[in-house]
């Protein structure tokens, strides 16, 4: 329910804040006071899209705040969740600012949120219904939802049922998907997945091998140059190379030696050359030791890095992506095998849960029309009540195409039939009524499903358009009806529709100053009166017509 509604800045709205109540509640005003702008506000709550030219001359932005009760039991608790929404004391407080350079700010319950949010809690807290209501009455896709609200819950668990199997029935299709190839294909699909599986697993690459490889690289390639190094100076030191360096002073020393037999004096140069021969041996013995003895070759190591990253780059990038292509791989390749005797056992699974559908979308559609019948005449009763005597109502039912038979709802389609005109044909509905008629239509219905509608307030702009007399006087124990299930607001240029009020607002326009000012101010008893006067004959003054109103209000009660 809406307990109050704040409008600053709106158009010529400067400043109005009123509290409808339960029940009925009517707006009226003369022409041009802005009764359409306080629907149009309550719009900008649900997020319908809203202009900067909606703000006030001079103002920088224009604020509409709503406050709902009872949240509990029309908003969804999944929605509210979805978007980290806590209703506290199970009320709501929407805000919708509207800047002058056309930016919108929104927020629930003190929240910044998008305007999308509006939009989704909206549609359950309020429904808007004017002449031309495209949105539910206009709209055959809308239609089967109204026949199944009409239903309740005679058609859930049929449609539950259904729904369940489905869901069945949608997974074996996606199943086919997997075993569905040509035979060629598949034979040259299963060639190429072994090829795939048997190189990824001769490979058997670990995930952190492509970094110990090039940390490998490194130090091998250190290795090798100090290898390289050592081998040339342990080359100079060779004493089987009878060219090296050391066999050279070696000779040197012999020939020293036999210089010293001949002549004491080279005895000492004899020695010292010994000495360095065996120094150099030493060293050679050493350096011996430190030469480091390599496994793997630099380029064997290179090859297995380069054949690494090449697999990878086939198989997704990496060695955990190409470890799940392979895994994946062999599913496939063993679903290929096995393909034809699994795919007959699907198809007889398809055949079978298809029979079950159908089985379930017959009792469906059979519940369906019955009550399309019910509900056909029911819309007669209360369209000919409206003042609709000479009008035809039906609702039709076609088969979905075969290429989307089954939807969630089974394989009706719903249209609703109308003609205004007794003995004329009916067609559809959006073709032939016109936005009077429609708005009264949509009135009987939302009278008809006023129980199974869990939508709290309903909001009806000038459906008495086009009616008179018996019919306004109808139109208003209709809204009355309707009003013991919702809250209901009704913006009427009539004294027999307002004169049912519970509450009734009165939207005056002030010129008096230099700027135009709407106002809204909530009647008493003696001022519902006038009010109703004035509908009735354009003069709250007239007697006859005050006394006609008091009447009326009354009756209504």
């Amino acid at each position: 329910m809406l307990l109050q509604l704040t409008i600053q800045d709106f158009a010529i709205v400067e400043y109005a804040s009123f509290a409808p109540g339960k029940g009925l509640n009517i707006l009226t005003g003369e022409t041009g006071a802005g009764k359409s702008l306080i629907i149009d506000a309550i719009g900008a709550l649900l997020g319908h899209r809203i202009g900067r030219d909606y703000v006030r001359k001079d103002a920088e932005k224009a604020v509409i705040e709503a406050v709902f009760d009872g949240i509990s039991t029309s908003v969804p608790s999944e929605v509210l969740d979805e978007y980290g929404i806590e209703a506290e004391e199970d009320s709501l407080i929407l805000l919708r600012e509207i800047n002058k350079d056309g930016r919108s700010l929104v927020r629930v319950n003190g929240r910044t949120m998008p305007v999308s949010v509006l939009k989704s809690i909206g549609s359950y807290l309020v429904d808007i219904h004017g002449q031309h209501d495209q949105q539910t009455i206009f709209d055959p896709s809308k239609h089967l939802g109204i026949l199944d609200s009409y239903l309740g819950d005679e058609i859930k668990p049929h449609l539950q049922a259904f729904q369940s199997k489905l869901e069945e029935y949608r997974s074996i299709l996606e199943q086919r998907k997997k075993y569905e190839t040509d035979p060629e294909k598949s034979r040259q699909m299963q060639d190429l997945l072994r090829y795939q599986i048997k190189e990824i697993e001769e490979n058997a690459f670990s995930e952190d091998e492509e970094e110990k490889l090039v940390e490998k690289l490194k130090i091998l390639k250190q290795a090798e140059k100090r290898n390289l190094h050592l081998s040339y100076i342990l080359g100079t030191l060779s004493s089987e190379d009878s060219t090296s360096p050391l066999s050279l002073l070696q000779n040197a020393s012999e020939h020293l030696d036999s210089l010293t037999s001949m002549d004491e004096s080279f005895s000492d140069y004899a020695q010292q050359f010994h000495s360095i021969c065996m120094d150099l041996e030493a060293m050679k013995n050493d350096l011996s030791e430190d030469e480091i003895s390599l496994d793997e070759s630099y380029d064997e190591v290179e090859s297995r890095l380069e054949k690494l990253r090449g697999c990878a780059a086939k198989y997704g990038g990496s060695v955990a992506s190409m470890n799940a292509f392979l895994s994946e791989a062999k599913e496939r390749l063993s679903l290929l095998s096995e393909g034809d005797s699994r795919l007959k056992t699907l198809n007889a699974e398809r055949l079978r849960i298809e029979r079950e559908l159908l089985d379930i979308a017959n009792v469906l559609h059979d519940i369906r029309e019955q009550a399309g019948r019910r509900l056909s005449s029911e819309i007669m009763d209360e369209v000919s009540f409206l003042g609709l005597s000479g009008a035809s109502f039906d609702v039709a039912f076609t088969k979905r195409p075969k290429e989307r038979f089954f939807s969630k709802t089974g394989y009706d389609e719903v249209e609703f039939l109308f003609t205004a005109n007794k003995g004329e044909d009916l067609k559809p509905l959006s073709k032939t009524a016109s936005g009077g008629e429609a708005a009264r239509i949509m009135l009987a219905i939302k009278t008809i499903l006023a129980r199974a509608d869990a939508t709290p307030v309903l909001i009806f702009d000038e459906v008495d358009s086009g009616i008179s007399g018996e019919a306004a006087k109808a139109v208003s124990f209709s809204m009355k009806k309707l009003s013991r299930f919702h809250q209901v607001f009704c913006v009427t240029h009539m004294g027999q529709i307002a004169a049912a009020a519970d509450q009734h607002f009165f939207i005056s326009k002030d010129q008096s100053g230099e700027r135009t000012r709407t106002s809204v101010s909530c009647l008493d008893e003696n001022g519902r009166i006038l009010e109703v006067s004035r509908l009735l004959s354009g003069n709250s003054g007239d007697v006859q017509s005050q006394t006609l109103a008091k009447s009326l209000i009354e009756e209504r009660r």
